[in-house]
């Protein structure tokens, strides 16, 4: 390690951004990296209170730590789109920093969330001619385990498993559907 902490945080920096740019995975970032920034800022912060803000040296420590940030800046917008190609990929990234873990978490439900609009548009796209059936049942696609049920004409239904299909009083259907135990699928057919 040098004499100059201020050399040694920019070269750690700098040897980062390099390993970035080469790899298309994410690297390994140091564990303590945000703890030497903000010493790193902050000791810059102190030097320039204490110091004439008209004095060169003033100057060129602010010219630093605006390097330093915006070289922070570049180094994490380099690792944003690559977490986001290994999202768009399905992959799960390695060497997540802090933060980019739920970062990640987030961006991965937000990805899926909008492949289920897509394709429920494409979906409605495609059945636009066609309508409902109507019947006095439901059809539900079960999400969650469930013993049993009693429906409005006290006939017994079930249990069910995940995954399992099932035809089921309206009433029944749509609380389920509302507590988030199953799916309600619609029956369509073309229009004549």
């Amino acid at each position: 390690m040098s004499e100059d902490p201020e050399k040694d945080v920019y070269e750690e920096l700098n040897e980062i951004w390099l390993r970035e740019v080469e790899s298309e995975d994410l690297s390994k970032l140091p564990d303590d990296l945000a703890e030497k920034l903000r010493e790193y800022v902050g000791s810059i912060k102190h030097y320039l209170k204490v110091l004439d803000k008209e004095a060169l040296s003033s100057e060129i420590r602010e010219a630093a730590a605006n390097a330093v940030i915006k070289l922070v800046q570049e180094i994490f917008e380099l690792r944003l789109r690559k977490i986001t190609r290994k999202i768009l990929r399905g992959e799960i990234p390695e060497n997540l920093f802090g933060f980019e873990l739920s970062f990640y978490s987030n961006a991965v439900r937000l990805f899926q969330d909008y492949r289920e609009k897509v394709k429920e548009m494409a979906t409605a796209v495609a059945y636009q001619n066609w309508e409902e059936i109507k019947t006095k049942n439901e059809v539900v696609y079960f999400l969650k385990e469930v013993s049993q049920i009693v429906g409005p004409n006290l006939e017994v239904y079930g249990p069910f498993k995940p995954g399992d299909i099932a035809t089921l009083p309206v009433e029944n259907a749509r609380s389920l559907e509302m507590a988030g135990t199953v799916r309600v699928i619609k029956v369509l057919e073309p229009k004549l």
